[in-house]
């Protein structure tokens, strides 16, 4: 009798929907490319694994929010109490691999390991395990990123992957699947691995519970060890044993009836050999439910609960996780310092709550964040919660007032909006347009200021300053632009942009304080000057010389303001270094951009400068001492100049 593809239609549409929701949201992005799906939502094992950095470090792991956590711990809950449904029903990669392997059985390919070669080879996913385990649970960075075939296959292999680690583990998902009985899943899953030690239960349990009494017993014991124990003791459970101490009631069983068939044998997608069990205790098992659907004598072979068991707990499981992900809100980061600990809470540690700060998107612009408020004497601990942008600072009362923590989190901007202007096109003067606006805080909200300002084309820059609210003055041809124009600008509902050739309609909340005032005006070129990103970097013992010892080499740098060129500086000023006598190097507006290099006249010339610069290839020195060299993409125009410093 010729065997069914798909015998379980009920898993087979569970199996479906998860591709299809992932496969409708790669053709949506691939269409819109503004539209940026978070393909990591609903990851269990980063979830789990950014849980258990938040135990260790206390800070979760880039942008997993309580989503993947709560998901992840519910998995991990489902897998003690019931068994691995994930692995059987919603797992992508199981899903793809499982149906790969049935196009291998069709061609005649495929062939199932045993005995002494497949044993070891299940050893490999618990390296894997304890590697991506100890390495996010020390450093909240999710080092599985770096291999998964899920992620490196839905994101186009973005920053975060390894390309030839997910190239590997997609081979090893594609090819493997189709010679090997389910290669990924049994040899090289971490997440496989991982669910295996929550199944392992009444053996990795203890484990746990050991740990935790040896912690609060004061034994200072390292996460390593706890890591090794659970991954040896699981590991040398399934590849010595092939069956798992659960406590899971739910495991399928066989009564007498059975006929001895084997079809249930034949169409177990893990190659277990179900007809030799009574309670199917197989480390392999998902509770997938195909034995059962395939069993010709009824009765025979079930599970508690029945068919539809495995499909509602998944269901309720899913359903609580997202309930309790709304009401429980987990912190990315979580840090006190300073006084805090001594300080009595309820009368000297205030704190400040700023929602909506979409500058805080992950693990490590929150650690940014940190830095930079660890630094003001007086604020003592931070938390964030990166998938809310919010963050709440505390602060000691007897010296910062909340006033002066909120000044400390601002940082006051310059943009110009009209780096380029045509001659006919400058104004006989500019004037300064100083108004408060409320809900700007943040880049992300200057982003949408500098947008909307952009489209009039009389604006020419804006600098915001700290205040409650946040106060911008617009620099502004005032024969063509008016208050009332800039109001109209500020305060609408949405604005419209171009972004990768896709139109974009963006929510703003934007209120000016009042009226405003003009206070100032000035010429075009002090315009330019003011709003100059300058960049200036001293080196080779600068301030042991004097004026008189140096002259400044000067060239026209008309790329000066590229933002792409700005983070190469750097890489300039370390190549320049490695000439004797330079000294330093600067980028300044005079009538126009320029980069100056101060150098020494005994110990070099203009000349020397200018092959430098002319080299095809920068030469940059490294943290560690040694050299590496960059393509050369600095750009300059006309003669040199060379003038006494003064």
């Amino acid at each position: 009798m010729k065997k069914k593809w798909f015998h379980n239609k009920t898993r087979m549409i569970v199996q479906l929907a998860v591709l299809a929701l992932i496969a409708g949201t790669l053709i949506l992005a691939a269409f819109n490319p503004n539209l940026n799906p978070d393909y990591e939502k609903y990851c269990p094992f980063g979830g789990i694994m950014s849980f258990g950095s938040k135990l260790n470090i206390g800070s979760m792991s880039c942008a997993i929010s309580e989503t993947q956590v709560f998901i992840g711990l519910g998995i991990a809950l489902m897998i003690v109490l019931v068994g691995k449904l994930f692995c059987g029903w919603l797992c992508p990669v199981g899903t793809v691999s499982e149906w790969l392997n049935k196009l291998g059985v069709r061609l005649g390919v495929s062939i199932t390991l045993k005995g002494i070669i497949d044993r070891i080879l299940r050893l490999g996913k618990y390296v894997l395990l304890f590697f991506a385990a100890y390495i996010t649970m020390n450093s909240s960075e999710l080092w599985c990123k770096k291999f998964c075939p899920y992620f490196g296959s839905v994101t186009g292999f973005n920053v975060d992957t390894v390309l030839l680690f997910s190239l590997l583990a997609i081979g090893a998902v594609v090819i493997g699947s189709i010679f090997i009985k389910k290669f990924w899943c049994k040899y090289a899953c971490p997440l496989g691995a991982l669910s295996n030690v929550f199944a392992n239960f009444i053996i990795t349990g203890p484990i746990i519970l050991l740990y935790v009494i040896l912690l609060l017993a004061g034994v200072k014991i390292g996460i390593l060890w706890l890591l090794l124990a659970l991954v040896a003791a699981t590991a040398l459970t399934e590849s010595l044993r092939f069956k798992f101490f659960s406590i899971s009631p739910f495991m399928i069983r066989r009564n007498s009836t059975c006929t001895r068939c084997k079809l249930c044998d034949g169409n177990c997608p893990e190659g277990i050999a179900v007809s030799e069990y009574e309670k199917v205790t197989h480390p392999d098992c998902t509770l997938c439910l195909d034995c059962v659907k395939s069993c010709p004598v009824n009765e025979t072979l079930k599970v508690r609960g029945g068919k539809w068991m495995p499909p509602v707990v998944l269901a309720v499981v899913i359903a609580l996780a997202l309930l309790f992900a709304k009401q429980f809100p987990m912190a990315t980061l979580s840090e006190r310092w300073g006084n805090y600990e001594t300080a009595d809470s309820l009368q000297t540690v205030g704190k400040v709550v700023f929602e909506d700060l979409k500058t805080i998107k992950c693990f490590g612009s929150a650690n940014s964040m940190k830095n930079r408020v660890q630094r003001v004497p007086g604020i003592v601990g931070m938390d964030a919660w990166a998938s809310r942008h919010k963050v709440t600072l505390y602060y000691d009362t007897a010296r910062l007032t909340e006033t002066d923590v909120k000044r400390a989190v601002f940082s006051p901007s310059r943009y110009n909006i009209r780096k380029s202007v045509p001659a006919e096109e400058i104004p006989a003067a500019l004037a300064a347009y100083r108004v408060g606006v409320w809900e700007l805080w943040d880049g992300v909200d200057n982003a949408h200021i500098y947008r909307m300002l952009q489209e009039n084309p009389g604006i020419f820059g804006f600098s915001t300053e700290f205040g409650e609210p946040v106060y911008i003055t617009i620099y502004l041809d005032p024969s063509a632009v008016t208050p009332a124009d800039i109001k109209a600008l500020v305060e609408r509902d949405t604005y419209k942009y171009v972004q990768n050739g896709e139109t974009v309609t963006e929510k703003v909340d934007f209120e000016l304080e009042n009226e405003g005032a003009f206070v100032d005006t000035l010429g075009y070129p002090e315009f330019r000057k003011l709003f100059f990103p300058a960049y200036d970097r001293a080196f080779n013992g600068y301030r042991n010389f004097t004026p008189g010892q140096m002259n400044v080499f000067e060239i026209d740098f008309p790329t000066a303001e590229d933002p792409a060129v700005q983070r190469r500086m750097s890489y300039l000023t370390s190549h320049v270094s490695f000439e004797p006598g330079a000294v330093r190097l600067r980028t300044e507006f005079t009538d126009r951009p320029v980069l100056q290099i101060w150098f020494v006249t005994d110990s070099t010339n203009a000349g020397n400068i200018m092959r430098h610069l002319e080299k095809d290839m920068l030469t940059c020195m490294l943290s560690d001492g040694s050299t590496k060299e960059y393509e050369n993409t600095f750009e300059f125009e006309g003669d040199f100049r060379v003038s006494p410093v003064k």
